[in-house]
This record gives C-alpha cells, structure tokens and sequence, in this order.
C-alpha cells in the first residue's frame, strides 16, 4: 500500500511551513500515526514524501513505528518545494513504477497522509475486487461537498460520475481519500497521470471511460481532512474528547509535565466556565495570567496576560498583554 505525504500543505501555513502535514501532532500524536494503527499490522506500507520531508519521517517511523519497522518505507520524490512537488497522481505513478509494483502484479491500497478515517480498514478491503473502490463519506451538504470529489452514485455499490470539486454537486457524497487500485488499473494511473499530475479523482473517469466499472465504499464514522486550520481544531477537540488518542481517553485538558504555569492561569483552566472548552499545553511553556480556551500552544513558548480563544500558537513564541482569537501564531513571533 501507499500513503501519499508529500505535499506542502501551504494552506495551513504557518503551522506545516516547517513540517509535513501528516507529522502535524493531533491531540498528542502525529496523524500519520492514527493511519498506521489502524491498519492491519503485516500489510506492507510506502509512505511518498518529498525530499525535505524524508529526514523527518525517519525519525517519526523510529519512533512511532518500532513494531512494524519491517514493514514500513520511505520512498522519497525529486521535489524540493511546492513549484516542484509531483501532484497526488503523479507521485502514486511514480511509486508505483521506482517500486516495481506493476511487475510484482499487486494490487495497491492508496491512502491520503492527512486525513484520518473512523471506518474499519478490513470492512473496507474486504469490499475490494476487480473495479477500483473509494471510501466515500455522506458530507449532507452540498456546499461543503463543493469543497472535495464528489461521486454521484448509480446504485449501493457503482458509482456513475465523479465530479472533482463541482460548482454545483450532484451528490453529497464526497471521497475522503481512501483507494483501492486492482493490479489491472495500474497501467491506467501511469497514462493518465502524465497530462493529470494532481488529477487523483480524474482516474475514476478515466477508468469508467475504458468500461471499468469504479466501485465505492460508504461509511458513517468520523472523518478528517486536515486542510484547513478549522479542520485541524475540530480534529484535536473531536480526538480528546472520544479519546481517538487512547493514552488521553476522557481528557479534554492536555498540559505537558514541563509546563509552568501560575496560580491565575491553572484557576481559569480549572473554572466551571472551561469544563467544556479543550487545550493543548506543550513542552517547557511558561504562562503567567493566561486564559486558554479551546486553543493549543505548542513547545517553548512564553505568554504573560493574555487572551488565547480558538486559536494555535507554533513553537517558540514570546507574547505579553495582547489577546488573539481565532488566529495562528508564527513560529518564533515575539509579541511585547
């Protein structure tokens, strides 16, 4: 199988300027992470990232991934920034080709390096056969559904069309980023993705053009496409609060063991009006006076009388007698 993680993921900047979006921690993991686990433990996996990325995966798949070392590959593209990264379908083609798979005759399962999916992995393989399949989740809104591939189905199990992000969606059902491939649908993604390098829902027209029929796979769990700083927000608060993370089962607060903060900081933390609201406190933080609400500030940060409302604060940051909501903070801002 094959997880793509070689974006640059410019929409979330700052906070995926300097890392790569699947590595981004959601309620104290790597996303990346909830993906592994979730699949079967002997399936062979190549994670597709790019060549500034590659050194941080390794250490991730060290440190995360001891059991399944074995099973686990970085496959590194030829591109060193967003003007020359290959695009979803172009890297699938290229991994597909550099690994040898097309001879190997298997097939591929193709996962998205930041999304996260609720659903079963092995109710979602044992639907595979002969036709192509795609997860799909029922959005219920067709504005959001503009947003994403949208597959309009022919019956429970066919799709008919697919739309790639449509002005006005047939359907309100959107793919999340889950593929299987058979063996003999290979070829295609190699053709296809020469003039489509960033065209991945574009091989599900392709294939139904040649008389494949493209099946698809619905679920009712949750699901995550972290392309957005919302989306990242309500990640961390769904994930804390189901204990999707299952070292934090049933903690809403989250506060590193090297963290300081004063009395007035941990008393607004500890406050009827907070017993709903999530945070997320990094390492070797010093707060003094500050109030934090549904918010994250990460590692080495120092904040004194301040306000943080829905919002994320990056690494290293220094901000005195200012407030900020709904904002992401800049590695390394200093605010006085």
């Amino acid at each position: 199988m094959i997880i793509l993680a070689g974006g640059f993921a410019t929409r979330l900047w700052p906070l995926t300027e300097h890392i790569a979006k699947p590595l981004i921690e959601v309620a104290g993991k790597p996303l990346i992470s909830y993906i592994i686990e979730s699949l079967p433990k002997d399936i062979d996996i190549t994670i597709s990232t790019n060549k500034v990325f590659a050194k941080d995966f390794e250490v991730w798949k060290q440190h995360y991934c001891a059991e399944r070392l074995e099973h686990i590959a970085i496959f590194i593209e030829d591109s060193e920034g967003e003007t020359e990264k290959k695009g979803a379908l172009a890297a699938t083609a290229l991994c597909i080709q550099k690994r040898g798979i097309v001879q190997s005759g298997e097939d591929i399962l193709l996962l998205a390096g930041d999304n996260y999916f609720g659903f079963n992995f092995n109710d979602f393989l044992s639907r595979a056969n002969e036709n192509p399949l795609l997860a799909v989740f029922d959005i219920k809104d067709k504005k959001e559904a503009k947003k994403f591939g949208v597959v309009v189905p022919k019956n429970d199990t066919e799709v008919l069309e697919f739309e790639e992000k449509p002005e006005i969606p047939s359907s309100t059902l959107v793919s999340t980023g889950a593929y299987f491939f058979p063996h003999h649908t290979l070829s295609y993604i190699i053709e296809y993705s020469k003039d489509h390098a960033d065209d991945l829902g574009g091989i599900f027209e392709f294939c139904m053009k040649k008389n494949i029929v493209v099946e698809y796979f619905s679920f009712a769990e949750e699901w995550y496409d972290i392309g957005s700083f919302s989306a990242f927000m309500e990640a961390n608060k769904y994930f804390l609060e189901h204990g999707i993370n299952k070292s934090l089962k049933g903690v809403k607060k989250v506060i590193s063991p090297t963290a300081v903060l004063d009395t007035a900081t941990k008393e607004f933390l500890e406050s009827d009006e907070e017993k709903e609201s999530f945070c997320i406190i990094g390492e070797n933080v010093h707060l003094e006076n500050v109030k934090v609400t549904n918010s994250i500030i990460m590692r080495n940060c120092v904040l004194k009388n301040v306000d943080i409302i829905d919002s994320l604060v990056c690494s290293h940051c220094i901000l005195e007698n200012k407030d900020f909501y709904e904002k992401i903070i800049r590695e390394k801002t200093i605010s006085i």
